[in-house]
């Protein structure tokens, strides 16, 4: 157990000074496999080697791990003037950080923090600042811990001036050859997902040098304003450091209430040692539990008590603990608070209004049979997929596409990209195919209508640029028929609002719906299709047994039901040991680029990559035709004899 604040202690605990001793104790943590987190920090891991090749004297230091050892050889590095030090070490008293790259220049040192997030270089000159001129909210995290690490930085290194820089990934630039992400593999040692991992670069590290992939932005200003904040934190931690170990110090939770809601170590309840059921003792108990309610920390009103603040500080912790006049407010989401409660008291019970099967019965009118469910796989990375494209730019590739017609008939069709050419076109085009001009076209959430205005925008880049050469790289004959595909995107995305918002003639997100409508109590505050799908599969046996969706039915060890996305089957992995299976987007991506850019992969592998994928977006798409039949009672649960 390290005895030292790092700056992955302060930036986990800032919030929170009871989460050090849960950290310091290794308890178990939601982040220990969070596959997104991963995806985010593998992103950052290239972001960073890529920030290094420009510094190619640098020395790295990141295989000593002993403290004081590395703290003593960077000591030893800076003393020469242009020294460049990666992974360097600060160590004074109970602080202590590794940081990406330090760089002496004389009697000052640059502290260049990296950063996988974008920042377009033709923006403002105070891109850290939102428009009353504080700190922005989506830099304030990552100040904060250049903020800590110039703090130790000064102290351990008190004669030279410290230079705080953020160095991270340039959105305008379009990526060229050598900056893709098939140039990169991580590899981590076996059962250690959060370890730093070893990174391959199949490319030529020189020709990297003077990439505008990166912008540096000095933030000194930054760094000075948030300094007393960060060290008043970083003090009251690092008190709780000492030789016996970490102190454990109990937050208020009813103060805390918004934190403990998002906190890592609010795990399952079978998981031991378990952080919130010790921090909430009793009041971890009761159901449903007042951190489930939807979006619990809008419940306070303007300059109003919190009533959420004052039930916990009476010893109670129900969301029925909650008076209906607390609930009540404007506004979609406090609507739906106040749907969840009405229908929580006693064991709970499901909401199906017949309002909201009018609206899907009206659907089959206007806009009309066939009813298209559609789901799409995109990815937005930091390395982009293929040259030409610029860092974030959305990358679609694969779709799924339920269609019920009006003579009962349901049909599916899917298309999955399996080849290194930009997919954008292919898909657009292949999904016309499906959807045309006509029927309704439900999706669950905002994604594939914001999906589609990427792809039409970057079609109309194309094409203001030698529309002919775009279209023959697209495989298709003229720039006439890529002028066709966005007259076609922009008929389904429709004509935009006074505010911007496209209002489609066509599409219908099933998720409005679920927030407006229907609740049941297993859903608690959320309203994903991963959560309204195994509510509709639990109560509607209809739906279970039904010839389009029995072969989804599942059992657990226990004899219990399991939902379709527990049940999807674990594949082989062809010649490679074991078996893995997709339930989530990010583990969908990750396939992808597996299945794309990795050369050393069997045909066995490929195909298995190419299952797993087409599986779990057709489950997508059925989980919605589950839930529109079970709302609309086109399939009803057996009557009860």
């Amino acid at each position: 157990m390290s005895p030292y604040l790092t700056k992955s202690d302060f930036k986990a605990c800032a919030d929170c000074r009871t989460k050090l001793f849960y950290r310091k104790h290794r308890y178990p943590s939601a982040n220990d496999e969070d596959p997104y987190l991963q995806l985010l920090a593998d992103g950052g891991f290239m972001v960073e080697f890529i920030a290094k090749t420009q510094f190619p004297q640098g020395i790295d230091l990141s295989d000593e791990r002993d403290p004081k050892a590395a703290f003593a050889r960077t000591r030893d590095l800076l003393s020469t003037d242009g020294a460049v030090v990666f992974e360097a070490a600060a160590l004074h008293g109970r602080y202590y950080v590794r940081t990406d790259i330090l760089v002496r220049k004389g009697s000052q040192i640059d502290l260049i923090e990296v950063k996988s997030s974008g920042l377009d270089a033709h923006g403002g000159d105070e891109p850290f600042r939102n428009a009353k001129g504080g700190i922005a909210a989506q830099w304030r995290e990552y100040l904060e811990d250049l903020a800590f690490q110039t703090m130790v930085l000064r102290a351990a290194f008190p004669d030279f001036r410290i230079q705080p820089w953020l160095c991270v990934v340039n959105k305008a630039h379009r990526a060229q050859p050598g900056e893709t992400l098939d140039l990169f593999t991580l590899q981590r040692p076996a059962g250690q997902a959060r370890a730093r991992p070893t990174l391959h670069y199949a490319g030529d590290p020189a020709a990297l040098a003077g990439t505008a992939f990166l912008v540096h932005r000095r933030a000194s200003a930054e760094v000075e304003d948030l300094l007393p904040e960060v060290a008043e934190k970083a003090r009251v931690l690092a008190q709780l450091l000492g030789p016996a170990g970490p102190q454990r110090v109990q937050e208020d939770i009813s103060s805390h209430y918004r934190v403990c809601r998002t906190c890592e170590y609010r795990v399952g309840e079978q998981t031991t040692p378990n952080g919130f059921q010790e921090c909430w003792g009793a009041l971890a108990g009761p159901r449903p539990h007042l951190l489930q309610l939807h979006r619990v920390g809008q419940v306070q009103r303007k300059d109003e008590p919190d009533p959420v603040e004052t039930l916990l500080r009476r010893g109670l912790a129900s969301v029925t603990n909650l008076a209906e006049h607390e609930l009540t407010g404007d506004g979609a989401h406090a609507r739906r608070r106040l749907l969840q409660w009405r229908h929580s008291h006693g064991e709970g019970a499901e909401h199906l209004p017949d309002e909201l099967r009018r609206e899907l019965e009206s659907h089959r009118t206007s806009p009309g049979y066939p009813l298209h469910f559609v789901d799409f796989e995109a990815c937005n990375l930091a390395l982009p997929p293929h040259t030409g494209l610029r860092p974030y730019e959305r990358v679609a590739f694969q779709w799924s596409c339920h269609s019920l017609h009006k003579n009962g008939e349901l049909t599916h069709r899917e298309w999955l990209n399996t080849g290194r050419r930009m997919p954008n076109i292919d898909f657009a085009r292949s999904l016309r195919e499906v959807l045309g001009e006509l029927g309704t076209v439900y999706v669950w959430s905002p994604y594939e209508q914001s999906t589609l205005s990427h792809i039409h925008a970057q079609i109309l880049d194309k094409l203001a640029g030698d529309g002919e050469v775009a279209a023959r790289e697209a495989g298709l004959a003229s720039a006439g028929e890529l002028r066709d595909l966005a007259a076609w995107i922009d008929r389904l995305l429709g004509p935009a609002d006074a505010k911007g918002k496209r209002q489609s003639p066509r599409l219908r997100d099933l998720h409005d719906l679920a927030l407006k409508h229907y609740f049941h109590p297993l859903m608690g505050g959320r309203t994903s299709i991963k959560v309204v799908l195994p509510a509709v599969w639990s109560v509607n046996a209809g739906v279970r047994q039904h010839p389009w969706f029995k072969d989804y039915a599942g059992t657990g060890a226990g004899g219990e039901t399991l939902d379709p996305y527990q049940s999807l089957p674990p594949l082989p992995l062809g010649d490679e040991t074991g078996e893995d299976v997709v339930q989530e987007g990010t583990g969908a991506i990750r396939v992808y680029q597996d299945l794309i850019f990795r050369s050393d992969h069997s045909m066995a592998v490929r195909e298995q990559r190419k299952k797993l994928l087409l599986q779990y977006c057709r489950l997508d798409t059925a989980a919605m035709v589950m839930i529109w039949s079970h709302w609309s009672g086109s399939i009803s649960p057996p009557r009860q004899t």
